[in-house]
Formats: C-alpha cells, structure tokens, sequence
C-alpha cells in the first residue's frame, strides 16, 4: 500500500515547494533500497506437531521517509518504511503421528513500518539507530504441505517489530548512500501452519536530502 505512496512522495520531492516547507520545519530523507534477507530456522507449528524447519534467505527492495525536525536539533526522527522480499522453506511433514516426506512452500513477505529513529547528523557521515513497529504479510505461494487443505496462495498477517542500525554518506549536498542492518521479527499463522519468523536484513540504497 505504502511503496506507490512513497514512491510519488520520492518524484515530487524534486520540486520546490516540499523543498521549502522542510528547510522551515526540519530535514526530510527520502530513500530507496536494495535489501538481503537471512531467516533463522526456527521451529514449525504444523497441524498439531511441532518440526524444525529451514528457511531460505531472499532478496527485495523497499522505500522509506524520514521527517527530522529542528525542535530535535534534527537527531530524532521518525520514518514510515515500506519493504517486501522473497523467500521459502520446508520441514519434515510430520503431521497427526504421520511422516509425510517434505513440506515445501515459496514465501512472500511485505512489511510497513514505522520507525523512530536517533542519528548523529555529520556533515559527511550520519550513522543512526532505530526501533520500529508495524504491519506485517507473510503469504505462502503455491504450497506443498501433504495433509492440509493447501491454498495456492493464503496471507497471514501480524504484527512485526525491529532494531536497525545504519550510515548514510553525503555524495552531494542533497544526495546520499546508505547501508543498513536491521532484525525483524514476526509471527505468522495460517491455517493448520504457523512460524516464529526472525530475519536478518542488510540493505544498500541511495536517497535525497531536503
């Protein structure tokens, strides 16, 4: 919901009026990244037994704004963050008693967040932390779970919360680069299927300084 949002946000920030109305209220960062995913396996709930599964890392992209006033000496902010990447695992498909060979399913996850976010504001170099807390959708696509009514693509949604640390380096004097690490956690729950889902993100991408 939030990426086309954010992405018209990121088109018309060229223009001069949101130039303007930030230099009076504070500083607005707008960003788009590239992202890397590297789950934890965890333990699978499936259809009345619990197996360890082992989830796959995947890639995706995401945008994001940040709002940081001068009434904050524009070192806390708060930013909304849009993001979504692939994915799969699979388990040992013991259900009811019964070994079933392998489940399988592809993954989907889409998560907005908001983070409030503390930085030290360089000139060249900004490093920063943050927590944040949002909604989260993990969908199974085209699943292979023997012995339930599999759907082709079924969404869960929950709540998600992460810690995040990043720099931002100046190329210019509205353009930057950033890297990031973040820890992401959620918990998913579909029908008959459930996961503790826990993923480490590291994310490259460029943005604007207004």
């Amino acid at each position: 919901m939030w990426l086309p949002i954010l992405l018209c946000l990121l088109l018309g920030s060229l223009g001069y009026p949101l130039a303007a109305g930030s230099a009076e209220f504070g500083e607005i960062d707008l960003g788009g990244y590239l992202l890397g995913s590297w789950p934890k396996d965890q333990s699978l709930f499936n259809q009345g037994d619990t197996v360890p599964a082992s989830i796959q890392h995947g890639f995706g992209a995401g945008l994001k704004v940040g709002l940081f006033p001068h009434a904050t000496r524009r070192m806390l902010g708060i930013e909304i963050d849009s993001y979504g990447h692939g994915g799969a695992f699979s388990f040992p498909n013991t259900a009811n008693g019964h070994n079933n060979g392998t489940g399988r399913s592809s993954l989907l996850v889409l998560n907005t967040m908001v983070n409030l976010v503390l930085r030290y504001p360089g000139e060249v170099v900004t490093p920063y932390i943050g927590i944040g807390g949002g909604w989260s959708h993990g969908t199974l696509l085209n699943p292979n779970i023997i012995g339930r009514a599999d759907k082709d693509f079924e969404s869960a949604r929950a709540f998600g919360h992460q810690y995040l640390a990043g720099a931002q380096v100046m190329v210019s004097p509205k353009v930057y680069v950033f890297g990031e690490y973040r820890h992401f956690s959620a918990d998913y729950h579909w029908d008959g299927l459930a996961v503790d889902f826990r993923v480490h993100y590291g994310a490259v991408g460029v943005g604007l300084r207004f």
